[in-house]
């Protein structure tokens, strides 16, 4: 076993009985390995946490130093042995101190690009969907298991207390989740959910979703599953419904796909005669200035063929069709081309690149564009074309 790994786990409060009995060995072998382990308990004592993670190369750092001992081809006394594990920890301490922040802020420097988890106590996990890893708490209870794009808590009966992880999907990617009732909700492009890790009973199934997803709740009579966003609250029993709710739009869109849902206003206490009911093939849109709502029927494929990776769109202006580019192909977009911003568009697209997107659509309008790795300029075409005017 891998000292390194050891220590980390143990200050984490995740060790096995086995690894228990090799860390107990290795702390008493010297005064030196004790003052080591100490140093850095102490550290931990000040509220944070270090976090367990693939991609931190102490084990690394560990087998250079080993790499040397064997390169000298000498016999190392216990104290050498020491000197150098003090070197190695010494850099750990180092690192320690750059992975860990207050409970409040990520423990790693994370990548905006990558799929992130946030546990209870603030730490936070890169989510790789070329994975299969268990998702642990700070007291060693499993949470989630999460295989590829998709985390699933089914299996975490030893939690006994309400508590809450926090998914964030970046643009160009999507996620699985399968909460502990068995309700799935799938995150679009620049997402996140917060939501308990485990459902307690007599408390109700609440999530607070920024962004996009689409749930399929499991029936429960007597604990009512809510979404909240902002103001707004969709109250289901169990049902398939969308919700698009990111930050820059001016309307919260729930789309039923099968069931009923209830929509109201979270300031004030849940009222089934002042709430307005949602029924199948039928979207609700709830302005976010003035919390009013409108309701017509819609085609709700439009809405989510997003989970099986296409992206429709009817009769939508450009201006709006460059948010929903930006979000599934992680581009920005600026077109400077103010005039194809009020033309609308119907189109499908499946496996096509943000390029061929564009084609297609200047194929209808004409304007040029330029891309620099993940930027997008969009101008007049040389010879333009006049546009009609509305």
């Amino acid at each position: 076993m891998e000292i390194s790994h050891l220590l980390v786990k143990k200050l984490n409060g995740i060790l096995s009985v086995e690894e228990q009995k090799y860390f107990d060995s290795w702390l008493q072998k010297s005064d030196e390995n004790m003052k080591l382990f100490m140093r850095l308990q102490e550290l931990n004592k000040e509220g944070r946490s270090i976090a367990i993670v693939d991609d931190i190369e102490i084990e690394t750092a560990w087998t250079k130093v080993l790499r040397v001992a064997k390169h000298k081809k000498v016999t190392l006394t216990l104290l050498q042995i020491t000197k150098y594990a003090a070197i190695f920890i010494g850099i750990l301490a180092i690192g320690y101190l750059y992975w860990q922040t207050d409970s409040s802020t990520s423990i790693l420097s994370t990548n905006e690009d990558v799929i992130t988890l946030q546990l209870e106590n603030g730490e936070i996990h890169q989510i790789s969907p070329e994975k299969i890893q268990t998702i642990t708490n700070s007291a060693g209870k499993i949470l989630g298991i999460q295989n590829g794009i998709q985390l699933n808590y089914l299996n975490n009966s030893e939690i006994d207390k309400l508590s809450y992880n926090v998914l964030t999907v970046p643009h160009g990617k999507t996620f699985k989740l399968i909460l502990s009732d068995s309700s799935t909700v799938f995150l679009n492009a620049g997402s996140s959910l917060k939501y308990p890790v485990k459902f307690i009973s007599g408390h109700n199934r609440q999530v607070f979703l920024t962004g996009e997803g689409y749930f399929d709740v499991h029936k429960d009579k007597k604990h009512p599953f809510i979404v909240t966003n902002g103001t707004m609250d969709v109250r289901v029993l169990g049902t398939k419904f969308n919700i698009s709710a990111y930050p820059e739009d001016t309307e919260i869109n729930t789309v039923l796909v099968e069931g009923s849902v209830s929509l109201y206003n979270n300031r004030i206490d849940y009222n089934t005669e002042t709430a307005r009911i949602l029924k199948p093939s039928h979207q609700a849109s709830w302005n976010r200035s003035n919390d009013n709502l409108t309701i017509q029927l819609v085609d709700t494929d439009i809405y989510t063929s997003w989970i099986n990776g296409k992206l429709v769109i009817k009769k939508m202006p450009f201006k709006n069709i460059i948010q929903k580019l930006e979000r599934h192909y992680k581009v920005t977009i600026n077109n400077s081309y103010q005039q194809l911003d009020k033309m609308d568009f119907t189109a499908t697209f499946d496996i096509e690149s943000i390029e061929d997107v564009l084609s297609t659509f200047a194929l209808e309008t004409p304007f040029e564009y330029t891309k620099i790795e993940n930027h997008i300029e969009i101008y007049k075409p040389k010879k333009e074309k006049e546009l009609p005017m509305e």
